[in-house]
């Protein structure tokens, strides 16, 4: 068969097994698969590891073999003539789900040719469509020199710590498609920042505050007690403004900001809900003592996405705009923590990023503290894989997408030889919500259509290397 041949039949096959595709898919979406190391003695906690049986289950069910590498990561394997493996790489584990569904985040449903529910778009539509290429080609009897290895990991969405420990037992292989990504191609990923700025406050009347779900996610909601104060008279000064709330509450004040959740990586169509409690708090002089100079000083450093207020705003020609979200703030123990999650531009040096970093923070007596941060990732476009793999995108989708960079951090940066290819981007309107944001969903159209590729790009890749 040629390439068209093959993504016909695939995709054929694909939506005479839609119903099961849909079913597994909910299977594994129900699974609250948050990472949580350590959590009930296992890798990434009790739930990730429910989840990789599931997965594991599955593998089996359909005549696969399957791996378990201590529940950091799981393979489901089809067997080739000789060792040397093609990799499909994905991950089960979600972000938090946060507030504001109008559908059950765990108890996923098909509406209108979606699923929706936590993690249906990112990443487990794209793993279980991955484990169907595999038993489709599997099925039509399609024989490979190479093993295929379809790698589920657990720590994607907290660290990348699954594939970190994946490399430490095994042999990359050869070439690594990874589902998480859209049409064409991303051959570019921002390096990834993460830090606590941390402020210690001995006086005023902050009792309490905390926001966010997630360091990669804009904040939806954000929540602050105060003590000393008029409920009343703080209410007014609310009044207009939908997306503050506030209420006297066992002796303190307590005030509520509501944002729009979404990436990290894409925060450009969020709106920070901590944000908008800091400036309201400092507009208003709500907060006293040194609190009052913490609350002011984040309300100055975070003015926009872009990091403008901490002296990291960056702009190149490969990848756009550093980005920079406070995704996470806390108050514990006299500390007021903003957590910030800065996806930087790919000529933006990681050393001219931190010194300038540093340098708002100091100024403002702002310390840093658990910095981690991984350098950005960039693949040839020119290179003979990455051409293969790009005409056939455009071959059998019958459109010219064009490959891309983002500030998304997969796990192609872990990985030698990996790219990040669809399923995700086809051209199709999505009613309900995007990764990280409330009700997430994947197209399921989108997805068998993808099959094909997949399968025709697994049989080239196998003949080329």
């Amino acid at each position: 068969m040629n390439n068209k041949e093959l993504a016909a039949a695939v995709e054929r096959w694909g939506r005479e097994h839609r119903d099961e595709l849909v079913r597994d898919i909910i299977h594994i979406v129900n699974h609250k698969s948050i990472s949580r190391p350590g959590e009930g003695g296992y890798a990434f906690g009790t739930d990730c590891k429910l989840c990789a049986d599931a997965m594991t289950a599955l593998g089996k069910q359909y005549g696969f073999t399957t791996e378990n590498d201590g529940y950091y990561t799981m393979s489901v394997l089809l067997e080739g003539k000789r060792e040397k493996e093609i990799g499909m790489l994905g991950h089960l584990d979600v972000v938090p789900e946060g507030t504001g569904w109008h559908y059950e985040p765990y108890q996923a449903i098909e509406k209108d040719g979606f699923v929706i529910g936590r993690g249906s778009s990112d990443n487990k539509g794209a793993v279980i469509m991955a484990l169907y290429v595999m038993r489709c080609l599997k099925e039509m009897g399609i024989e490979f020199s190479h093993t295929l290895r379809l790698i589920c990991g657990f720590n994607e969405e907290a660290g990348m710590k699954d594939v970190e420990h994946y490399l430490t037992m095994h042999e990359p292989p050869e070439y690594t498609i990874v589902t998480d990504g859209g049409w064409a191609m991303c051959i570019g990923e921002k390096g990834i920042l993460t830090a606590n700025l941390n402020q210690r406050i001995t006086s005023g009347n902050l009792e309490s505050m905390e926001g966010g779900v997630a360091s990669n996610s804009v904040s939806g909601s954000a929540v602050v007690k105060l003590s000393g104060l008029n409920a009343q008279a703080v209410e007014m000064l609310a009044e207009g403004l939908e997306d503050i709330s506030v209420c006297g509450e066992a002796g303190f004040t307590r005030i509520e900001a509501k944002g729009k959740a979404a990436h990290a990586a894409f925060p450009e169509g969020g709106e920070s809900a901590i944000y908008k409690l800091n400036r309201f708090l400092t507009d208003h002089a709500l907060v006293t003592g040194d609190a009052a100079d913490a609350i002011k000083n984040l309300a100055d450093l975070f003015q926009d996405e872009y990091g403008t207020g901490l002296g990291i705003a960056f702009e190149d020609d490969i990848s756009g705009k550093t980005t920079c979200v406070g995704g996470l703030i806390s108050y514990k123990d006299g500390v007021l923590t903003q957590n910030i999650n800065v996806r930087y531009a790919i000529r933006h040096e990681s050393e001219r990023l931190l010194s300038d970093l540093k340098k708002a923070c100091e100024e403002r007596g702002i310390a840093i503290a658990d910095l981690d941060y991984s350098g950005p990732r960039y693949t040839d476009p020119e290179a003979p894989v990455t051409k293969m793999l790009l005409d056939i995108c455009h071959e059998l989708l019958g459109e010219e997408y064009v490959p891309y960079t983002m500030g998304g951090g997969t796990h192609a940066r872990k990985f030698p030889n990996a790219l990040p290819y669809g399923p995700g981007g086809l051209k199709v309107e999505n009613p309900f919500g995007n990764p990280h944001g409330i009700d997430e969903a994947v197209c399921i159209d989108s997805l068998i259509r993808s099959m094909g590729v997949y399968a025709v790009a697994l049989v080239r890749l196998d003949a080329m290397l």
